[in-house]
């Protein structure tokens, strides 16, 4: 009976950390909806504006610079999230702020001399459209990744609301020259880049005065032996992580190869809008869960780490299952109203991906074990074998099925990189699954996408059917968890108490 009780009401240590987490879940929420609110802008606009071909020429040189920024500071971002709190426990925070970003400037400028010299020796083989594109990508790879890192100092040190307001003010400034130049300026894919070389510098100092506040910005600061841990806990995370890269954009490459740049475009269009819209619930969990775990486990013990992933994972299943539901049930609707006529064919991968985007966001949930362990070489070789049971599937389909295959390979290697991972990570910090609360979210789930297809079955897609199938999916979605009694009480009380405060401020606004 005891037992019973504790998965209903949460110890009040448990209940605190969820609490602060959510609020900062909240904050990190903007961070991704402003990035899938301006994609519902710029689609229309880029898709209109510019070809299939060229787009696909766009997202092969924005998938080169990826790799490349994965070289340059995957091993940093992942040592910066692990040890914050132990050099904020030394009280050594000078010497970790100045590391980073003293490694991140040479790391950065190294990576980006190497593949510019890489371009210009092969600049008789690389397509003329990718070509044109290689100076202003790595203009955007070096800026851009730059404020990443300071953003990722901001997250380990669990500051959200600044977190969120640099990431929110970069989007918006970059995605509106990305926009003015290709619409005023008729630059095309350059004009989306140069969009974003423009804003991020512009960002760049206000990035650099908030990390100043955790700890000094001066070289004087650098320290070997804080390198030295940066380096053994991160440079196995590099193969991990360009391995993970390769498993998500290999895939444009040989699409290139064994299709044409069309697919490409078609392909990468539609894997961009799944990914966002499904991050916009996946990433703020993320962002604040890995901060939070890692601090609990440092503070509390593994046992306090581990109920916070529990919770972590109920929270995932509630969030992210409607997401996918409605996908399955509007996307042909979504792809009609917001990309032009040349892109509207490629609906039917637009919920697989966003099944990739879940499935990568269960790999951070499961792997939190490892994290905390250390044991990053673990990662790398659970990605190396997602990678390559990728990279056979794509070989093997692609040319037959072309883009399609590349989706439903790309899912299916994320389904063996979590499976390892949960296996894997028992020995360190135990995965448990609250499958009570899964089970209940997949009814929930099932029913939405069953009252979407009976009702707007026959609709015509327009912005106003959109808003109403959201309407309706969610509405349907939380009856059917009320009915199955999905919220525990602590949930409802906090959620009432949340209602009713604002409430009051807004009358209080109000008089």
């Amino acid at each position: 009976m005891r037992a019973a009780c504790a998965t209903v009401i949460m110890a009040p240590m448990l209940k605190s950390i969820l609490k602060s987490a959510g609020a900062d879940a909240v904050k990190y929420f903007p961070v991704r909806f402003v990035p899938a609110l301006t994609a519902l802008v710029t689609v229309p606009i880029f898709t209109r504006a510019v070809g299939a071909a060229e787009y696909g020429d766009f997202y092969l040189i924005t998938t080169a610079t990826s790799v490349a920024a994965a070289v340059a500071t995957a091993w940093i971002t992942g040592a910066v999230v692990r040890f914050y709190w132990t050099y904020h426990k030394q009280e050594r925070l000078d010497d970790f702020v100045s590391t980073t970003l003293w490694a991140t400037a040479g790391s950065i400028f190294g990576v980006s001399a190497i593949i510019g010299m890489g371009a210009w020796l092969l600049r008789d083989v690389i397509p003329a459209g990718v070509l044109a594109l290689v100076p202003v990508g790595l203009g955007s790879l070096a800026v851009n990744y730059f404020v990443q890192v300071a953003l990722q100092v901001l997250r380990a040190a669990n500051r959200s609301t600044s977190y969120a307001v640099l990431s929110v003010a970069s989007t918006l400034i970059t995605t509106a020259f990305s926009i003015y130049f290709v619409a005023s300026g008729d630059l095309g894919a350059f004009g989306i880049l140069l969009g974003v070389v423009v804003g991020n510098l512009i960002v760049l100092p206000f990035s650099l005065r908030s990390i100043a506040r955790e700890g000094s910005l001066a070289p004087t600061h650098v320290r070997r032996d804080v390198l030295a841990e940066f380096m053994r806990f991160g440079l196995p995370l590099v193969p991990a992580t360009v391995s993970s890269l390769l498993l998500v954009l290999s895939d444009r490459y040989m699409l290139g190869i064994l299709r044409d740049s069309a697919e490409v475009g078609l392909y990468s269009l539609t894997y961009g809008l799944g990914e966002k819209i499904m991050q916009l619930i996946t990433l703020p969990l993320i962002i604040t869960m890995v901060p939070v775990m890692t601090q609990a486990f440092e503070q509390q013990g593994a046992e306090m780490a581990q109920k916070v992933q529990t919770q972590f994972t109920r929270y995932f299943a509630l969030a992210t299952i409607p997401i996918l539901g409605g996908l399955l049930a509007a996307g042909e609707d979504f792809m009609t109203v917001f990309t032009g006529t040349e892109y509207h064919s490629a609906y039917p991968i637009l919920p697989v991906v966003a099944g990739i985007a879940m499935c990568w966001a269960l790999v951070q949930l499961a792997g939190n074990g490892i994290a905390l362990a250390k044991r990053s070489t673990i990662i790398m070789s659970n990605t190396l074998a997602g990678t390559a049971f990728n990279v056979a599937g794509n070989a093997l389909f692609i040319p037959r099925y072309g883009y399609t295959a590349a989706a439903w390979t790309t899912l299916g290697a994320y389904g063996v990189i979590l499976l390892l991972t949960w296996l894997r990570s028992r020995t360190y910090l135990a995965w448990r699954i609250p499958a009570p609360d899964v089970l209940k979210a997949l009814v929930a789930g099932a029913a939405l996408w069953t009252a979407l297809r009976l009702v707007f079955a026959h609709a015509q897609p327009s912005i106003a059917l959109l808003l109403a199938e959201a309407a309706l999916g969610l509405a349907t979605y939380a009856i059917v968890l009320l009915v199955l009694r999905a919220f525990h009480p602590d949930e409802i009380a906090l959620v009432k108490s949340v209602t009713s405060r604002v409430l009051r401020r807004s009358r209080g606004h109000r008089m």
